[in-house]
């Protein structure tokens, strides 16, 4: 059986259940491979601070692939790696949003701050609760705050955030947005993504790519599935995500990742 030197992992839908938590025997697998010398990394569209009480309850001491790519930081969460948007368009489309629907809750998150109008509003208090991390309100008009925008999140109503995604993929081709569920549209630089990140730090593990192993189950994670020497789509995930796998495994709630992990590392 062929052996891989490093582990790559989506967080929400693959590396934990339904409940946002890691199973029991799931934890134990991966402390046992980070015993054994490999890398387990990982790769989230969520900021840093919503990723290292996951890394510290599974005593890995590795590097975070954050915001699907746009910002990697390494074990002691400095930046190693960053794309960011451009000032002027971060600035253009958070109050394009504003003028299409003021309902929309924008959210901006620049290394490891998430920058709100208002915490208390529905939406960013309900990521607060998912999160655990608390934003932090700034006035919107401050040109400042759009000078290093690694994602711009919006979340709203699935009619709402389905017209968004519509007008705004229109007038702003130079830039990727995506919805990651029905209620949130990630917006970065074209420039970000899960492989491109892992691809960095390839070199850093001084491993091959053939040699990577990496877990999702979103159509973020499809461009890192396709790059790793064995991609592996949760069972629980979307078919177009499925057809990117190398191997397809079961939900998350049955812990499909642990399976593949007990298969190939024992």
């Amino acid at each position: 059986m062929k052996k891989y030197k490093a582990v790559f992992s989506d967080i929400d839908g693959t590396l934990l259940n339904s409940k946002h938590q890691i199973p029991e025997n799931t934890r134990k697998k991966i402390k046992q491979i980070n015993q054994n010398g490999i890398p387990y990394v990982l790769v989230s569209a969520r900021m840093p601070k919503g990723m290292t009480a996951i890394r510290a309850e599974l005593e890995a001491k590795s590097p975070m692939i954050c915001y699907s790519g746009a910002l990697v930081v390494d074990e002691e969460d400095h930046p190693i790696y960053s794309v960011a948007m451009p000032q002027e368009v971060a600035m253009k489309l958070c109050r394009r949003v504003y003028e299409l629907n003021p309902k929309i809750s924008v959210n901006i998150y620049t290394n490891d701050e998430w920058l709100v109008k208002d915490k208390k509003e529905y939406w960013a208090a309900q990521e607060s609760d998912i999160t655990g991390v608390i934003p932090q309100e700034v006035s919107f008009e401050d040109e400042e705050v759009y000078k290093e925008v690694h994602k711009v999140l919006c979340m709203g109503d699935k009619e709402d955030i389905a017209a968004l995604e519509q007008q705004l993929v229109k007038e702003f081709p130079q830039i990727r947005i995506y919805r990651s569920k029905d209620t949130y549209l990630e917006i970065m630089s074209m420039k970000a993504s899960k492989s491109d990140a892992i691809h960095m730090l390839k070199d850093h593990f001084h491993v091959k790519q053939e040699e990577i192993m990496a877990f999702g189950d979103n159509f973020n994670d499809i461009d890192m599935i396709r790059y790793a020497g064995l991609g592996v789509a949760m069972g629980n995930a979307a078919d177009e995500v499925k057809q990117a796998a190398d191997i397809v495994t079961d939900i998350n709630d049955n812990e499909g990742e642990r399976q593949i992990l007990d298969k190939y590392f024992r």
